[in-house]
């Protein structure tokens, strides 16, 4: 709870994976991938009630082992390779109130294939974003930095000529003159319950919290893993 609101952490694990199999349970320094989440979750300040949604009753034991709540399995119809994010997050908004009659002010979505995350992040992020706010509608993404080259990228046009994504004139600056340019990795949404599940975590309103690169690796791939793997052993010499 942060400023009298009520926060639910919302974990999404399903079963399906195409690039890794199984990858929000495969084995990521003697652990499931997905409890490096859950246990961020659980230790931060802010967080009143952490819960996996995912499709598989294997993964829900494992959430619940791991300290979560994992009160249902998701229905089919949200849980394959075209199920949007979002329909999961109302299913489990929904089932929540109906059921347990539990009601939340935030929801902050935290993805399993980002245990690079900690709660230091998620309860930096939740401060920034109580801090930041003008409304009551804005929301937060975590973002990391973009090489500052990115500003000269252009689209392929079937003409043959360059498409130009910014201003054209930022082909003419140096690299140092550029502005900064960000994108979402992943690690943390956040935004009022009612706002999420109508429009989404982007808008005109969305706040961004920077996250370094270090932190953001997002797995999707083995070189992901690996790379992961590196950064956090790396971290645990240095402790």
């Amino acid at each position: 709870m942060f400023e009298r609101k009520k926060i639910l952490s919302f974990i999404g694990a399903r079963s399906g994976s195409k690039g890794i199999k199984n990858k929000n349970i495969i084995d990521f320094e003697g652990k499931p991938l997905m409890n490096w989440t859950i246990e961020a979750s659980l230790k931060s300040k802010y967080i009143d009630h952490t819960i996996v949604s995912t499709d598989s009753e294997i993964i829900a034991k494992m959430a619940r082992d791991a300290g979560a709540d994992a009160p249902f399995l998701r229905p089919p119809e949200i849980s394959g390779d075209s199920a949007k994010y979002l329909d999961a997050i109302s299913h489990c908004i929904d089932w929540m109130k109906k059921n347990l009659n539990y009601v939340f002010d935030l929801i902050i979505a935290l993805q399993p294939i980002a245990p690079l995350r900690t709660e230091k992040h998620i309860d930096q992020a939740v401060e920034y974003y109580f801090n930041k706010r003008r409304s009551e509608v804005d929301t937060l993404a975590s973002v990391i930095q973009l090489p500052k080259k990115f500003g000269w990228v252009f689209k392929g046009s079937n003409t043959g000529y360059m498409d130009y994504c910014f201003d054209m004139g930022r082909l003419n600056l140096q690299r140092q003159e550029m502005e900064n340019y960000y994108m979402p990795n992943g690690a943390i949404f956040l935004g009022p319950v009612e706002t999420v599940i109508q429009s989404g975590f982007y808008s005109e309103q969305t706040l961004f919290y920077k996250m370094s690169d270090k932190d953001s690796v997002d797995i999707d791939t083995r070189e992901d893993l690996d790379k992961a793997l590196k950064i956090f052993r790396a971290r645990l010499k240095h402790k």
